[in-house]
């Protein structure tokens, strides 16, 4: 296996396995220290995968996944990612979120008078989000499609550490983007107190969903060779 990012073939081994598959590893980059899964899964295996949302089924152990409950299970989430967003952009710029799930986002925006779309690869999560009334969730896969549109403010909120090329993904993000667009990506910190504090947390971190794990620094590389040159970075714990 190579880098996803820097082409590297030596790696260190973080944990010999997922909390939800024996069959991956996690694994550090020798040279520019990124955080990943392997074997990488390919392309159609990503798809059958979310399409069958087997992320929250795995996690939560769902066998039907109810739309009320899961509001009030991303309610505090959904506010503050809100939140942040409305104060970087004001309600006359367009918003596109990468990733939307199952609309929660998208509706809380919609609701504070913001132009917004949603993007959902996952068949499941796109008909579950069909209960939202008033709500755009588009089904667009980058990997084989383009969206002929312009954006003022792109968000991607625990989506981009689920991206198996990164540089190209946002290369074709930022051509989403309008002039003095903004990107807003929210990721999991492999830095995370927790991750060498807390072994049981440890053991629930690692997941077969996330194909890399970033740093502030690993984040920053990735988007500077994507063209993302001015950047700030915030922390949150969850």
């Amino acid at each position: 296996m190579n880098c996803i990012f820097c082409n590297n073939d030596e790696f260190e081994i973080i944990s010999s396995k997922l909390r939800d598959s024996e069959f991956h590893k996690v694994i550090k980059c020798s040279k520019c220290q990124l955080v990943q899964i392997f074997p990488l899964p390919s392309i159609q295996e990503d798809k059958d995968f979310y399409d069958q949302n087997k992320q929250a089924r795995n996690i939560q152990n769902y066998e039907s996944l109810d739309i009320q409950k899961l509001r009030l299970d991303s309610t505090a989430d959904t506010i503050r990612r809100a939140d942040f967003v409305s104060e970087i952009i004001s309600p006359k710029d367009s918003v596109l979120d990468i990733g939307a799930g199952y609309g929660f986002f998208v509706e809380e925006m919609k609701n504070r008078n913001f132009n917004v779309k949603g993007i959902e690869i996952s068949e499941e999560k796109r008909k579950i989000s069909k209960k939202i009334k008033n709500i755009e969730i588009l089904d667009i896969n980058f990997h084989t499609e383009q969206l002929d549109l312009r954006f003022d403010c792109i968000t991607m909120f625990q989506v981009f550490e689920h991206i198996s090329n990164p540089v190209y993904f946002l290369q074709k993000i930022k051509n989403l983007l309008n002039t003095n667009g903004q990107l807003i990506l929210e990721v999991p910190n492999y830095n995370d107190l927790l991750l060498t504090s807390n072994s049981a947390y440890r053991d629930f971190f690692w997941q077969r969903a996330h194909l890399m794990y970033f740093t502030e620094n690993t984040l920053s590389n990735i988007l500077k060779k994507a063209g993302f040159l001015k950047q700030k970075t915030f922390f949150v714990q969850r």
